[in-house]
């Protein structure tokens, strides 16, 4: 694809992405409702939404393979398509046990689309554009977190039930997959520097189109496996912190359980704009110095944010947060693409999301072990200097990463 075509490609692509975390991220908001109608206790509200995120997260590896070995657009296409057909199935649910295989089979389904949607689009973007081009992307996922819960209660109040909520925010996937099915094809790789990585192990000759297709596992794991881990901390404090957040806002803050969810909301609005100002930077100055840079300020952001006082400070402290946690999502991704050959591309994209999804279903609840038994201020505080111990020996070993 080249030209306009590539050019109207990532509007498709950010309204596939939209539209697939909408049509996935219905539950958690209209949870409350659902226990309401089913009389259910916090353990099968916590079985409701563990059925879905344990198979989103295992769904990652065996879905990135499948699109390696046949087609990473008809993965796509049948990931939106099924997540939008499972959403609809939910709302047609009577009882709790109906619900929770429905959940496993969108989680399973929702597994389709990250890695085979960033590998799609790296091999449609030169490698001097595919940071911009990534980071354009996830700005269609960072909107559908910002908008879908006030969707989802919305037209739950509108229709004085959660079920048209589930049936209507799943027909944008089943759009998105025509969309995709009718107006794309599949891609030719585009091979190409990407300034900036010339210090990565390996050499850049590891980097040329005709010497990647033969790079090795090992290869690929010296030449990158570090910033990924990094990244992947990186993602799953994050995704732990973000869990327990809202309570810390009403806890630690004082702010009203209303306004709370609402002010944890700045950080998916910062990613709007901290994804494609990441992954163009990152095209620029290349992807390690991103990493990096987004490791060095994420520890001091997150204990600004336990010492910052209520509301312009903390709301600064919550915003440029959000901007250094999503800055380094394309750029990972583009670092991936940079190095890996497209054989393997979309299986090495799974793994990372994988890795990232499950570690961070079993940090969360041990965080919220010690937030039991420490409370959430020393807690949020010990994670935060952490941060900072793992950024400073990161720095000082920069040359071998």
């Amino acid at each position: 694809m080249e030209g306009a075509q590539t050019k109207r490609l990532i509007p498709k692509f950010m309204f596939s992405h939209f539209s697939h975390h909408v049509a996935t991220g219905v539950l958690v908001p209209l949870l409350p409702l659902l226990r309401e109608s089913f009389g259910l206790n916090y353990f099968q509200s916590g079985i409701l939404v563990s059925s879905f995120s344990l198979a989103y997260g295992i769904g990652q590896v065996p879905m990135a393979i499948l699109a390696d070995r046949f087609s990473r657009r008809l993965i796509i296409i049948l990931g939106l398509v099924g997540v939008s057909i499972a959403g609809i199935l939910v709302s047609f649910t009577r009882a709790f046990w109906q619900m929770v295989p429905f959940f496993v089979l969108m989680g399973l389904l929702g597994g389709t689309y990250h890695a085979p949607a960033s590998s799609f689009i790296s091999q449609s973007i030169p490698g001097d554009k595919r940071g911009r081009a990534l980071g354009m992307h996830v700005t269609g996922g960072s909107a559908s977190f910002l908008l879908t819960p006030a969707m989802a209660l919305g037209i739950a109040s509108v229709f004085e039930s959660w079920r048209p909520s589930f049936f209507i925010l799943a027909l944008p996937a089943l759009v998105a997959g025509a969309v995709i099915w009718f107006t794309t094809t599949e891609p030719a790789d585009f091979p190409g520097p990407v300034r900036g990585q010339e210090d990565l192990k390996g050499g850049s000759d590891a980097f040329q189109e005709g010497e990647k297709s033969q790079i090795t596992w090992f290869e690929i794991i010296r030449a990158i496996g570090v910033l990924v881990c990094i990244t992947i901390t990186m993602n799953v404090v994050f995704a732990s912190i973000n869990s327990y957040l809202p309570l810390y806002m009403v806890d630690h803050h004082g702010i009203s359980p209303k306004w709370a969810g609402i002010v944890v909301s700045l950080i998916a609005g910062a990613g709007i704009i901290g994804s494609p100002i990441g992954g163009a930077l990152s095209d620029r100055l290349g992807r390690k110095e991103l990493i990096l840079f987004s490791l060095a300020l994420s520890g001091p952001l997150l204990f600004a944010i336990t010492k910052s006082p209520p509301w312009i400070p903390l709301i600064l402290s919550l915003f440029f947060y959000g901007l250094t946690i999503s800055s380094r999502m394309p750029t990972t991704e583009s670092l991936i693409a940079d190095v890996v050959p497209v054989g393997r591309r979309t299986t090495v994209l799974g793994v990372y999301f994988f890795m990232s999804m499950e570690t961070s279903g079993v940090v969360t609840p041990i965080i919220g072990r010690l937030l039991d038994r420490y409370d959430l201020d020393p807690v949020f505080t010990g994670i935060a200097v952490g941060m900072c111990v793992i950024a400073l020996v990161a720095l000082l070993f920069r040359r071998w990463i």
